[in-house]
């Protein structure tokens, strides 16, 4: 006998972006209970979209099908003294088109295969026909799936093990993550960008659950509207890049790079960017020049605690933020724009200080810092002897050697003195500002996000856009060119590693970016930074400096303070107009703004370790430690941050990591159910502990009863 129609237990509403126009179409929820269970026709679709790709100089096609898919599952934990394991208890899936939608709920592997396989056949999936199948965090999927599926090596893309981009598979499917360009949690993809919300609450990885065990209406919903979150961002996708430019993105950067080639194309003409791209390679480093200044030149934010106020809790303090710090300094800065060359000429250094942009490796004899000021990273150090760290940041050394810019030469020369400085080797480059096809879409987001945020839209996944778009800038000239490839084998059902795969030469043929502007916007970022605070130091001291992070202060509350800030802010604005930016909306682009006039206290322990206190809520910023952790110690958050350290059990961290078991496991619920699993990923909560390196505690408590308490 036919199994029966299943009848619908739910009927929803999904809100699809068609080609930029909001529509709502229905979905019908199915429970898939046994093999070749009769449903509603899947949804057709219509025409397929064609997607090229370059393979080792061969273009290939591959068609999409316009069809709106996603796929989650649920597990429960199994952890003993010996293993670690999780297995799928509950499973769902959304296949939705432009007029209708259906989202099937399943229990056992062997049910969603079925349903998988019968996807492919009325598809026609196979090595050129596909669908793209969303998942929120594909890591985690992909590790219960792995053994379960051939994979499409060729095609398949992942930045590091574990974590796959795009997981296709020999049968047609293709698993795309999207939280790689969303950014942040499947609740704030939703929020950014689907009209369906994640409901509040979660099933608890803790609870042992098996396929038997009876979830409730409410737990359903909570399933089905983790799909149906990813069928409207399906949607969205199709709508804002798919159709109009025929490409799949993989992240927000890719997004913002490809929008940046199209623009360079747009301005310049086809051998405008011909010339343009030959510049480039012109200037662009060699492969061990390439790697030497991304280990040694290349230096990130700043970040570092004043030692002089670490450790004890400061009273009367404010807090300082740069406004969108890195896209004002890709519009203020200037750039290297010439193949760097060798300096002989020594006693024109001076001038090439000020008239070029400079790369200087540098010997110091008898370093040390003016003031409580450690700059250095110990790791940018090629050499160091008889060296005391402070927090990571070298205080004073014997000998030290370093290489870098101008800019972080002029740092040098406020926060440290020296015996003696031996320049070993100077290469200089012509000064030029960032090309416009870059400033331009960089610019466009940045405007844009404004003028939406001032029209009350910051809700809508078109402010999503600009802002990523804004964030995006500052990856885009920091990403490095990958020249090892992770892929995963079908054959050893394992990942494979392979360094330095990549043809170097290959890949920087592809550039349009000179990686030493990346260099040089963190420089910039770090020099401008510490602008208002030399003059704080200059005129204060640097006690009332408490804290930097990347683009903020946290100093002591004093009028002078204050004053600095906006005498910065004055600077700026003249910067803002130098760089042709009219628009109000950029009237406070790399300004500092009082974000916290009133912190009451204040407590550092080293780089991002602070808690402060303002308007009587606490907040914490301890590296690991989840932010609203820090509420659930059983006496004042500032007594328990400590030097000697502080722990939270794991009940009450809220810190999460995970396990991945790559064997197969069983288990044998209470209930009798057997459940297995040919590899699987297992979340499970673990203990915060924070302990300071024994120099950096002593370094500490050295001062500690030494200091005067300004301000309190």
């Amino acid at each position: 006998m036919q199994p029966q129609l299943k009848t619908a237990i739910k009927e929803i509403k999904l809100t699809l972006q068609i080609k930029g126009e909001k529509k709502e179409v229905s979905c019908y929820v199915y429970e898939y209970t046994q093999r070749c269970q009769e449903l509603p026709q899947f949804p057709l679709g219509g025409n397929t979209v064609t997607i090229k790709k370059i393979v080792d100089g061969q273009r290939i096609e591959f068609e999409y099908l316009p069809i709106y898919s996603g796929f989650d599952i649920e597990t429960t934990n199994v952890i003993t003294d010996e293993s670690k394991a999780a297995y799928m208890y509950h499973w769902q899936l959304v296949i939705a088109s432009d007029e209708i939608g259906y989202i099937y709920l399943g229990r056992r592997w062997e049910l969603f295969f079925d349903l998988y396989n019968r996807l492919v056949e009325f598809y026609r999936l196979g090595a050129v026909r596909k669908l793209l199948c969303w998942v929120a965090n594909l890591g985690f999927e992909f590790q219960f799936l792995r053994k379960r599926l051939l994979w499409d090596e060729e095609n398949f893309f992942a930045r590091e093990e574990r974590h796959p981009l795009a997981a296709p598979t020999k049968d047609g499917f293709d698993f795309r993550e999207a939280l790689s360009i969303s950014g942040g949690s499947l609740a704030q993809l939703a929020k950014d960008f689907t009209t369906t919300q994640k409901l509040k609450g979660d099933l608890d990885y803790k609870i042992m659950r098996t396929w038997k065990t009876p979830l409730t209406d409410t737990e359903k919903d909570y399933c089905i509207n983790d799909v149906a979150i990813l069928a409207e961002w399906s949607s969205f996708i199709f709508s804002k890049y798919i159709y109009p430019d025929k490409k799949i993105p993989l992240t927000k950067t890719g997004l913002l790079r490809s929008e940046v080639r199209n623009e360079l194309k747009n301005i310049l003409g086809y051998q405008g960017t011909k010339d343009y791209k030959q510049l480039v390679q012109n200037a662009f480093p060699d492969c061990e020049t390439y790697q030497y200044w991304f280990r040694w030149l290349f230096r990130g934010g700043y970040v570092h605690a004043n030692i002089t106020n670490t450790g004890y809790v400061i009273e009367n303090a404010i807090g300082e933020d740069e406004t969108s710090a890195y896209p004002a300094w890709m519009n203020f800065g200037y750039y290297p724009g010439t193949p760097f060359i060798a300096r002989y000429d020594l006693e024109n250094f001076s001038r090439y200080l000020k008239e070029k942009c400079c790369i200087i490796t540098v010997k110091f004899t008898n370093i040390q810092r003016k003031t409580s000021i450690s700059y250095e990273s110990k790791h940018k150090c090629l050499e160091l002897t008889d060296a005391l760290i402070d927090n990571g940041r070298v205080a004073t050394a014997g000998e030290m050697k370093v290489v870098l810019t101008e800019l972080d030469w002029q740092i040098y020369t406020k926060l440290y003195k020296w015996e003696s400085a031996d320049i070993i080797c100077l290469w200089t480059s012509e000064k030029i500002r960032l090309p416009k096809f870059i400033l331009n879409v960089l610019n466009r987001h940045y405007l844009n996000k404004a003028k939406m945020k001032k029209a009350g839209l910051s809700g809508t996944p078109e402010y999503a856009i600009e802002k990523s778009g804004v964030n995006a800038g500052y990856g885009l000239l920091v990403t490095r060119m990958e020249l090892s490839s992770v892929k995963y084998s079908n054959n050893l059902e394992n990942w494979e590693l392979k360094e330095n795969d990549l043809d170097f030469e290959a890949e920087k043929a592809k550039q349009i970016l000179l990686p030493q502007w990346g260099i040089w916007v963190t420089a910039h970022a770090r020099w401008a930074l510490f602008q208002p605070g030399f003059k704080i130091i200059d005129e204060l001291g640097a006690d009332y400096i408490i804290y930097n992070d990347t683009d903020s202060y946290k100093c002591r509350k004093h009028p002078r303070v204050l004053e600095i800030f906006e005498e910065y802010n004055k600077w700026i604005a003249k910067k803002i107009q130098s760089a042709g930016l009219t628009d109000p909306a950029f009237d406070d682009l790399g300004m500092f703004d009082l974000e916290s006039p009133n912190i009451t206290r204040i407590k550092t322990l080293g780089a991002k370790r602070y808690l402060t206190e303002e308007d009587g809520k606490i907040k914490a910023t301890v590296a690991g430690m989840p932010k609203s952790a820090i509420l659930n110690f059983d006496k004042d958050p500032f007594a328990a941050f400590d030097i000697l350290g502080m722990e939270l059990k794991a009940d009450v961290s809220e810190k999460n990591t995970i396990h991945y078991e790559d064997n197969a496991s069983e288990w044998i619920a209470p209930d009798g159910v057997k459940m297995t699993e040919r590899s699987s990923a297992v979340i499970f909560e673990i203990a915060f502990t924070m302990k300071l390196d024994r120099f950096y505690r002593a370094f500490i408590e050295s001062g500690l009863d030494e200091r005067s308490v300004l301000g309190n």
